[in-house]
């Protein structure tokens, strides 16, 4: 598994996402999005790796900042890994696929394969999105909706751990085992201020005509408030799902929330487990997707570490197209006959400038209309991080060169597009006090590819925004913290009415 990286030149997200710690120190690439580590597994940063965020198929990896970034700030939370929500690739030069050209030559020399590769634009095949066969009986279900509920529960579970009584009020969603080993997690009884995933992958998945089991693997840093002062840890957890396979998705209301799973309501339960309000038993796991399992697969104490250079990795792999991309392509912009290439692309470089300025300046407010909440949570982190060590990472001259559209998922929800792109700049670390250079150079530019995933309300039409407008009433932008513009309400950062980044992914984890 590759270590997770920091933000940096270009935005990385799930993103799949990964975020902080693991063993030495914690890499961390700068640039926003750029992928901080969160493992720690390779000492230094620089630009380029992955966070949270992005959904993977079965049995793949990935790594994004982003979109899946969930936190938690109250207590009370199979196999597979899997991204957060709201988050697709976005960039548009040119649609379709790449020219043949990559040629690699492997060989052996005392069992180890060597290899040599003159060019990178060789297209490599996806796997099929995961989850697909649950719309062919569920067709309100969504994968973006999904991973968001995945990596909210998350975030809940571990912020309920410390409380016997708050992690009940998961009674729905949490067996029994699955809370008596999160109320186990050392320290016990510690509350979680804060719960980052890094990365969430879909690793597993079973249909029969009983149930659907899911697994999970999440990759996330949480924050915890230790008795001997607080204190940071990266995990690496399986999470094991199920649900019955007669199951629909609820109508999707915008809020996440964790009530009733039969009717919605506020959960309200005395002894009997049943709903106030609907009166059916909620623990039983008929309504919704429940964790019947956890596995801790790892578990490092250990602060983000955001010196040192490592070097970008995956710049010169091809290109990865998912199966029956121009098909889906073409289906969305005819349903939308205003939504062209040429505005798709005005719309991913505004995010990109945008995201750079409020990355330099260390203050995310003038990006926040432009990207979900995870994306920003993920963001808002690292930021935090460096001002907590004195260092501020800086980007001169970042560059968008160019990008490809490589996948295009629609559900009843949202649509979404995921696009690799090509961008470069001087990304480097500096101490605030002394202007000393700890990572990075200011005299190099760093080239770099990564995987945007944007999104969209699946019935939203129009042209996308390429100015710092609301995209709900026409006013001047001004966006609070929650996503919401200061003059009509309008949450504009849900994609609701327009096109915002969600996940940023790495090329050297990104499989489809």
């Amino acid at each position: 598994m590759k270590a997770l990286r920091r933000p940096g030149l270009a935005l990385a997200a799930v993103v799949s996402l990964a975020v902080l710690l693991l063993v030495g120190a914690l890499a961390a690439d700068a640039r926003p999005g750029g992928g901080q580590s969160y493992s720690g597994s390779r000492g230094g940063g620089s630009s380029g790796g992955s966070s949270s965020s992005s959904s993977s198929s079965s049995s793949r990896s990935s790594s994004s900042s982003s979109a899946s970034t969930s936190t938690s700030t109250s207590g009370a939370g199979g196999s597979g890994e899997m991204n957060p929500v709201l988050g697709v690739t976005l960039f548009v030069v040119m649609f379709g696929v790449l020219p043949a050209g990559l040629i690699v030559v492997a060989w052996k020399v005392n069992g180890t394969e060597r290899r040599r590769t003159w060019s990178s634009q060789t297209a490599r095949s996806a796997s099929p999105p995961p989850l697909e066969k649950i719309r062919e009986k569920d067709p309100g279900f969504s994968l973006v909706l999904f991973e968001d509920f995945a990596n909210a529960l998350f975030a809940r579970a571990h912020g309920a751990r410390h409380s016997e009584a708050a992690l009940a009020g998961l009674s729905p969603y949490l067996e029994q085992g699955a809370q008596a080993l999160l109320r186990a997690r050392a320290p016990v009884g510690a509350p979680v201020r804060a719960a980052v995933v890094g990365s969430l992958r879909v690793a597993h998945e079973h249909y029969d005509e009983v149930r659907v089991k899911v697994g999970l693997v999440f990759e996330a840093n949480l924050v915890v408030a230790a008795p001997g002062g607080e204190l940071t840890q990266y995990v690496r957890e399986r999470w094991y799902l199920r649900r019955p396979a007669g199951v629909r998705t609820r109508p999707w209301r915008g809020v996440r929330t964790f009530g009733c799973p039969a009717c919605g309501a506020p959960l309200e339960t005395g002894a009997s487990n049943r709903c106030a309000s609907c009166g059916q038993r909620v623990d039983d796991g008929k309504f919704d997707w429940m964790v019947r399992r956890i596995e801790v697969e790892k578990v490092e104490t250990l602060p983000p570490s955001l010196t040192g250079t490592v070097e970008e990795k995956g710049t010169n792999l091809g290109t990865v197209f998912s199966p029956g991309l121009a098909t889906r392509r073409d289906a969305l912009l005819s349903d939308d006959p205003a939504l062209t290439l040429e505005a798709l692309e005005a719309r991913l470089r505004l995010i990109f400038e945008e995201l750079q300025k409020a990355w330099a300046a260390q203050e995310l407010s003038g990006v926040r209309p432009f990207v979900s909440a995870g994306l920003h949570q993920y963001l808002d982190y690292w930021v935090t991080a460096y001002r907590s060590q004195g260092l501020r990472n800086e980007v001169e001259g970042a560059t968008l060169e160019k990008a490809r559209l490589v996948r295009v998922v629609r559900d009843a929800h949202y649509d979404s597009l995921t696009f690799r792109i090509w961008g470069s700049g001087r990304d480097f670390t500096v101490r605030v006090t002394t202007g000393e250079v700890v990572a990075g150079s200011r005299k190099k530019d760093r080239k770099y590819t990564e995987y945007w995933t944007l999104i969209r309300g699946a019935k939203v039409r129009g042209a996308p925004r390429a100015d710092r407008s609301c995209p709900a009433c026409g006013a001047g932008l001004k966006v609070g913290m929650e996503g919401n513009c200061a003059f009509c309400g309008a949450l504009v950062s849900a994609g609701d009415f327009d096109w915002v980044l969600s996940r940023i992914e790495q090329d050297d984890s990104y499989t489809g």
